[in-house]
């Protein structure tokens, strides 16, 4: 065959994953129905690259903190390596908590994270002058500063990646649908689209939410498609790229906000289910991103106005624009790297939980040890796909 693997999808996941198995020596194509990379869900990503473990997601332990540590080295490898500018600041980040309960009941995460290595600080107000001046500090009960995390902006990342891909000897096919698999004698073989069969020796399936159906009929890939929409503000007097990270940690809706060309870019939970006939279907999601309902961020904006008192520059935080993506959760909020079972050579690496820039690559390392070297340094049976 022409390709060791063919990696179906051009996301953070699809990327990641073909860049690991190039390291491994392996001639890699990736398709993508899109007409190029990171034009899905990766698009709309917050861009974060945190050490979450504990602190933000406490179903995160100490192999996700090695995963959120290779993140933070590789996309500092990747800012050095290709000159390009995709908004990488080692902004670090911090959690602020509003309640004598947030605060308490942190405090034993706080101990497990900086046992795993994250350099937590507890703001003093003299030093959250310092870090944070447009925070009114009095406002809070307590605020942890991580220094080490950084962001980026994974519509620019993911794409600088690619072509690390395509320039180290990768092929890289836009507008390609990929329509199933060629199957011979228990293994695949490549994969079928709409105009032939490609050849491969293995395949991946990191096609986000597109996944579950396309692997429908092999096995039932765990997790469910859920809408998330971010707005970004026009630029504010006392934004730049200084501006920590910010996570509203005990806020019912965990709003997350970042600098984003002067402005914020602001997310965070939504508590209102779409209606019944705007659901998604996780066997047949929409077929792009396009027109996915924006409603999570007008919300989002009325919601924000809760906190205003504790950023106050969030008064002039009006709408400029909008953007919506389909992350995958599972239950347990981790995810799934592994083959598929009964087919030789097929495996899924998917369900990024809305942490996929994060954990990306150290989820295409471990994707590409299971396959080249057959083990792995992180457990397997922890993103196994029958786990549940």
């Amino acid at each position: 065959t022409d390709f060791d693997a063919v990696v179906i999808g051009a996301g953070v996941l699809g990327c990641n994953a073909a860049w690991h198995l190039q390291e491994r020596g392996c001639r890699v194509l990736v398709l993508d129905e899109a007409r190029g990379p990171a034009t899905r869900t990766t698009r709309a990503a917050a861009g974060f690259v945190c050490l979450f473990s504990t602190i933000h997601r406490q179903e995160w332990g100490q192999t996700e903190w090695l995963m959120q540590d290779y993140g933070i080295e590789f996309y500092s490898r990747l800012s050095q390596s290709t000159g390009k500018d995709f908004a990488f600041h080692r902004s670090g980040i911090a959690y602020l908590y509003l309640t004598e309960q947030g605060w308490t009941d942190i405090q034993p995460c706080i101990a497990t994270a900086s046992a795993y290595g994250t350099p937590l600080e507890v703001l003093t107000s003299h030093r959250a002058q310092t870090i944070l001046p447009q925070v009114a500090f009095d406002t809070t009960v307590g605020i942890i500063f991580d220094s080490r995390s950084l962001r980026l902006r994974a519509a620019d990342a993911i794409p600088a990646l690619a072509a690390q891909v395509e320039q180290r000897g990768g092929e890289i096919r836009y507008d390609v649908k990929v329509d199933g698999f060629a199957l011979e004698g228990g293994r695949v073989s490549g994969v079928r689209t709409t105009e032939d069969v490609v050849a491969g020796e293995c395949v991946v399936v990191a096609a986000g939410a597109w996944s579950r159906p396309l692997l429908a009929p092999l096995v039932c890939l765990p997790g469910e498609p859920t809408i998330v929409a971010r707005y970004t503000t026009r630029p504010l007097p006392g934004v730049d790229e200084h501006l920590p990270m910010l996570m509203f940690s005990d806020s019912v809706h965990r709003f997350f906000i970042r600098e984003e060309r002067g402005g914020l870019l602001i997310g965070g939970a939504d508590l209102q289910p779409l209606p019944a006939d705007r659901a998604i279907n996780a066997t047949a999601p929409p077929h792009g991103i396009d027109g996915l309902p924006h409603d999570h961020a007008y919300r989002m904006r009325e919601h924000l106005r809760k906190v205003e008192h504790v950023l106050p520059l969030l008064r002039q935080a009006d709408i400029e624009q909008t953007d919506a993506g389909l992350p995958v959760y599972t239950e347990d909020r981790r995810f799934v790297a592994d083959s598929i079972p009964g087919v030789e050579g097929l495996y899924a690496l998917a369900a990024c939980n809305e942490a996929g820039v994060t954990h990306g690559p150290a989820l295409g390392r471990h994707l590409a040890e299971l396959i080249v070297d057959g083990d792995t340094r992180l457990p397997r049976s922890r993103y196994a796909i029958d786990r549940f």
